[in-house]
């Protein structure tokens, strides 16, 4: 009788333990993803300005790195403070500085500089510096993303650019920026340090937003009326608010 008893208790055991994990599995969605093993994303910021005269070379690194991996995500933030010192970048905008002084007050830094290269929200490097930029590089590619976004619903209407955003993961603390830039472009250098250059820039930032993240949220960005059709994508990406570890990237292009 004691045996039986034992041999009842141990099957009750089994079918219980198989009836959780059953609800555990069912509790999932299909398809859906482990925050753990979302996709390393690098997000490659560029603080960049047509006045300097070191930055081509920065540029011309970013467009490489750019090449390296299809979870790399580079933008070119123009900064305004050069347009005093002989020639006016077209691109320039002063909340582009504004957002490079937010690093430099965050790793209280004695100040801004061109051209500088920001990884992940995390590592300043001097933008032409190769070796440094490829090596921090390789290290977050072998880090999971926390935050994975998609991007639906994409329309353009008026002079805007409307789509949602969904996420998923650790979103606590973040915000969600996005970004819509211009895939290329040239300009003739008249004046500045550069004066008689052809320059080419890509992903330059021409409309940029932030707005505290959730699961589930709605953007609006300006088009810029120079902005042909089939010179732009779409950068999402999520930044802790406060220590500004960027968390999660995506890309729509709508003429890859």
């Amino acid at each position: 009788m004691r045996w039986m008893i034992i041999l009842f208790a141990a099957a009750v055991l089994t079918t219980m333990s198989f009836i959780s994990i059953s609800r555990e599995e069912g509790n999932k969605h299909a398809g859906e993803e482990d925050p753990a093993v979302f996709s390393p994303v690098v997000v490659l910021e560029l603080f960049t300005s047509e006045g300097c005269s070191s930055c081509p070379r920065a540029e011309a690194l970013l467009t490489g790195l750019a090449r390296l991996d299809s979870n790399i995500f580079p933008l070119a933030f123009h900064i305004d403070y050069w347009n005093r010192l002989g020639w006016k970048d077209p691109f320039s905008h002063p909340a582009n500085s504004a957002r490079q002084r937010q690093y430099a007050a965050r790793w209280k830094l004695e100040s801004v500089y061109t051209p500088q290269l920001i990884i992940n929200g995390e590592y300043d490097i001097v933008g032409s510096h190769e070796a440094d930029a490829m090596a921090t590089i390789k290290k977050e590619l072998n880090k999971n993303a926390l935050v994975k976004i998609t991007i639906s619903n994409i329309k353009k209407e008026k002079g805007k650019l409307q789509f949602t955003c969904h996420t998923k993961g650790d979103i606590k603390y973040t915000d969600l920026l996005a970004a819509l830039v211009q895939k290329k472009a040239v300009t003739d250098v008249k004046a500045g340090e550069n004066n008689g250059a052809r320059l080419t820039h890509m992903n330059v930032v021409r409309s940029f937003k932030k707005v505290p993240a959730s699961e589930k949220m709605k953007f609006e960005l300006e088009i810029p009326a120079d902005l042909q059709d089939d010179n732009w994508q779409l950068i999402v990406f999520a930044q802790l608010s406060g220590t500004l570890p960027i968390t999660g990237a995506t890309l729509y292009d709508p003429h890859p």
